[in-house]
């Protein structure tokens, strides 16, 4: 905001900027089908210990990281869709000299 309390205006995304942020969107994706059922399982590990229930908090655990990493990566996915297709909207633009 400048001085007078107004929003800047944003200016638009360079191309770098944007694959930058694309390919960063996507490199997560195998660390969190990784980490989110590893917490899962050790979760589920502890409250195993907790409640005297071994595997099945384990086994909830590990369902649910596996779940919870799919979602993620959906959305990860629909977000780097939308990059891409606002890249294309610009180079057509850009083509057609708009």
């Amino acid at each position: 905001m400048d001085e007078n309390n107004k929003p800047r205006p944003s200016r638009p995304k360079s191309k770098p900027t944007r694959d930058l942020r694309q390919v960063s969107l996507l490199a997560t994706v195998p660390a969190m089908l990784v980490a989110a059922p590893l917490v899962g399982f050790f979760a589920g590990k502890w409250l195993d210990t907790k409640f005297d229930s071994e595997p099945t908090a384990m086994i909830i655990g590990v369902i649910l990281g596996f779940a919870s990493a799919g979602l993620e990566v959906s959305y990860l996915v629909k977000k780097s869709s939308a990059i891409e297709r606002e890249k294309e909207k610009e180079k057509d633009e850009s083509k057609f000299g708009h």
